[in-house]
């Protein structure tokens, strides 16, 4: 008799640790908000660093910014990290758009000529080009310009146990000061 009631409790337990375990990977899944940076580079949510991690593990990263009227996420196609100071990401090309009132209806047309891509980076940096690929030439863009951006990251549904390490060469002054540096209380 007791051996039965030791082993509801052991398995009654066991439930419960599962289950918990399951509810936080669950939380943890999935598209997160982790930083975003004003127009000067300013954090105003967040910590740039577990970018960076997330960017050096290969997760996934979207980007997100606005205007006055308009706001846009999207998949970041190429992502830099400069120096282990400032991440930067370009979108992929896309064909341009552009939104229309006419009376009471809002609409977004393409611009049947216009492909058009971004480059957003943690330092407030941004820039934009549109080309016309019917003529295969430049019609816009290049221009260095200042703005916020937010920067989301698709976390797997199991944690990777592994230290974000910088993608330097080791003969890189930067490694010396990355190896040198403290490691970040998650590793300790």
């Amino acid at each position: 008799m007791k051996n039965d009631h030791t082993k509801r409790i052991l398995l009654g337990l066991t439930l419960m640790l599962l289950f918990s375990c399951q509810i936080q990977k669950e939380d943890e899944a999935g598209w997160r908000k982790v930083f975003q940076n004003d127009a000067e580079g300013k954090a105003l949510f967040g910590d740039k660093s577990e970018l960076m991690d997330a960017v050096r593990l290969g997760y996934p990263i979207r980007i997100g910014w606005g205007s006055s009227s308009v706001e846009h996420v999207a998949e970041a196609d190429f992502l830099t990290i400069f120096e282990g100071e400032e991440v930067f990401a370009q979108i992929e090309t896309i064909i341009g758009q552009a939104p229309t009132v006419e009376g009471d209806t809002l609409k977004i047309r393409f611009r049947t000529q216009n492909h058009w891509t971004k480059i957003a980076g943690t330092n407030g940096y941004s820039t934009g080009m549109m080309t016309d690929y019917f003529k295969d030439t430049l019609v816009g863009g290049g221009v260095d310009r200042y703005s916020s951006t937010t920067w989301y990251v698709m976390y797997p549904s199991h944690h990777l146990a592994i230290e974000a390490r910088p993608l330097w060469r080791e003969e890189s002054p930067n490694w010396k000061k990355w190896k040198s540096a403290d490691p970040p209380e998650s590793m300790q």
